[in-house]
């Protein structure tokens, strides 16, 4: 509380101790315990020891819940981006600005070069617009889980997706699972991780719901593109529109690119989701990774599922040529047995027997049917 017993009382520490307990078997995510110390701040500000942080906190079950809804309030309205503060402030009159045209789109994030030392201090998470200072980072990187290493990374993808990196866990979550989810159920979820290994997909998995990767494995791609855009439409519906706009053009870029192909698409889309697992969509098409897993070349060439597919096919085939050879060199003796057995030209000092095939002519044959060459040598004597 104090450092070495020397110094003043950290109140707002004490604060942050006590939210971040284990109270009823339950804690609070990392998120609500910043925003509730942050607008508890003022009401612990004078107190001098523990027990005064205490009786200035709110007792009652219900007044716990309402700091915390207040607390969520102050936090969303401080979130606000100025280019959407300042439209509302013209809207409602309380501004007065000529408009000689409609307000342009969003630009994207191009050319900003800020940097942020660590993985951010303070703020709250909200959409990024293009003009925004580095102050603008430290808040969309709040709260998220990320690597010292990965840090600049991480920034490079808020920049492109325009969302905090919260979302982005958010975002990554969903597109493994196939559903929205609270925001809470992401908030812990370290960066540019698998998800398919997280605690929520092990256990929808469980219960017999289809994740991407079960989709991808059953190589069904009407599931597939079922998959993206109800997960589009369910951002839609929550007015969630970066994100709604990332899976649209996401899913629609790559049909485009595997038109015809749906082997390669499937392949594709389970790499770019290893590729970038836990890093949301940061990039709406990878041609690196596409040429690289259809294993295109400039001159032009077969793919690796197309040059194993003509391997079985001739292998197959083999099979079939050696098989109808067979056939033909059995014919071909029978039919020569039966050359020689009715008359036809026998090498010297051969014979063979049409009735059972010996060395020996067929009237000589043993197995010759009595009786049955009798008229022949009356017909022998008319000639």
């Amino acid at each position: 509380m104090a450092d070495g017993g020397v110094g003043a009382f950290d109140a707002i520490g004490c604060v942050k101790d006590l939210l971040g307990a284990l109270r009823n078997e339950a804690n609070l995510y990392p998120v609500t315990q910043v925003q509730t110390a942050s607008f508890l701040a003022d009401m612990v500000v004078d107190a001098k020891n523990a027990e005064e942080v205490k009786a200035s906190l709110p007792e009652d079950p219900s007044d716990w819940a309402t700091t915390f809804a207040e607390a969520w309030a102050a936090a969303v309205e401080r979130a606000m981006p100025k280019y959407i503060s300042d439209r509302c402030a013209v809207w409602a009159g309380l501004k007065k600005v000529e408009l000689s045209a409609p307000p342009p789109p969003l630009a994207p994030f191009v050319g900003m070069k800020e940097t942020v030392g660590g993985a951010g201090s303070s703020g709250i998470i909200r959409a990024l617009p293009a003009t925004d200072s580095d102050a603008f980072l430290t808040e969309a990187m709040y709260g998220l889980n990320v690597s010292d290493h990965d840090v600049n990374k991480a920034m490079d993808d808020i920049r492109f997706q325009r969302i905090s990196g919260l979302r982005i866990m958010a975002l990554s979550l969903a597109c493994v699972s196939g559903r929205v989810h609270p925001a809470g159920e992401s908030a812990e979820l370290r960066y540019s991780s698998d998800m398919r290994l997280c605690q929520l997909v092990r256990q929808q998995r469980k219960a017999g719901v289809n994740s991407l990767d079960d989709i991808i494995k059953a190589k069904s791609k009407r599931d597939l593109a079922t998959h993206f855009t109800r997960l589009a439409k369910e951002y839609s519906g929550r007015h969630m529109i970066e994100e709604a706009t990332l899976v649209s053009q996401f899913w629609a870029e790559t049909t485009a690119s595997f038109e015809g192909d749906d082997a390669g698409l499937f392949v594709y889309v389970a790499e770019y989701m290893r590729t970038y697992a836990g890093r949301g969509i940061p990039k709406l098409l990878d041609t690196d990774l596409l040429l690289r897993h259809r294993n295109l070349k400039p001159e032009g060439g077969a793919s690796s599922n197309e040059v194993k597919e003509l391997k079985d096919a001739l292998k197959a085939m083999k099979v079939k040529v050696e098989a109808s050879e067979t056939e033909s060199k059995r014919m071909q003796t029978r039919m020569q047995k039966v050359e020689r057995g009715t008359g036809g030209e026998e090498p010297p000092g051969k014979k063979a027997c049409f009735i059972c095939g010996g060395d020996h002519l067929a009237r000589s044959c043993p197995n010759k049917k009595p009786g049955k060459d009798k008229a022949k040598p009356e017909a022998d004597e008319e000639e």
